[in-house]
């Protein structure tokens, strides 16, 4: 399973934002990506286009077919190699709603972008932070209880995660807060 490491907008390089004005972006690390055959074609309101772009300068590289009709015989599926200098940038709409920017990379690509490395959390914080970035809140009190957490246990992993930035005041998640969650058990 690839790793997904969520971006803030002041990290991500202006050519590769290429004019996105949504502050939704993600990096997955690969040496590869295949482009789907169905790329940019519009299925119950979601779907996918991709661009090929050198990483220095933003520019468009060919491989990408977006725009051909569904019934083309050209559209197929096609292995991109992430070479260093090169990434596929994926732009999701789900469902009518905007799913950001994916940037598909080489990992020597990678390291100017990722954030810096998150603190260990503890396994009660660590509990909460995971709770926070992934049940509703009108459901999180019972996943409190369901989890052996007290209110004392909440309250001091709330202002752990809130001085260490991964929580805002308001008690929402972070970008920081969601690159250090750890994969449910």
């Amino acid at each position: 399973m690839t790793q997904v490491i969520h971006l803030d907008p002041e990290q991500v390089p202006a050519q590769l934002a290429r004019g996105y004005t949504g502050r939704k972006f993600k990096v997955r690390i690969a040496e590869a990506f295949t482009i789907p055959g169905h790329a940019g074609n519009w299925s119950g309101g979601s779907r996918q286009t991709y661009s090929i772009v050198r990483i220095a300068d933003g520019s468009s590289l060919p491989g990408s077919d977006n725009s051909s009709a569904p019934w083309d015989e050209s559209r197929k599926d096609r292995v991109i190699a992430l070479e260093p200098g090169v990434a596929v940038v994926e732009h999701s709409i789900f469902n009518g709603k905007d799913m950001g920017l994916t940037f598909h990379i080489n990992a020597t690509d990678a390291a100017p972008m990722l954030p810096a490395p998150t603190l260990e959390l503890g396994p009660k914080t660590s509990k909460v932070l995971n709770i926070i970035g992934g049940i509703k809140s009108a459901y999180r009190p019972d996943e409190y209880r369901r989890c052996g957490l007290t209110d004392t246990d909440i309250t001091s992993a709330k202002m752990l995660l809130t001085d260490l930035k991964y929580i805002n005041k308001a008690g929402a998640i972070t970008t920081k807060g969601r690159n250090a969650r750890t994969p449910a058990n």
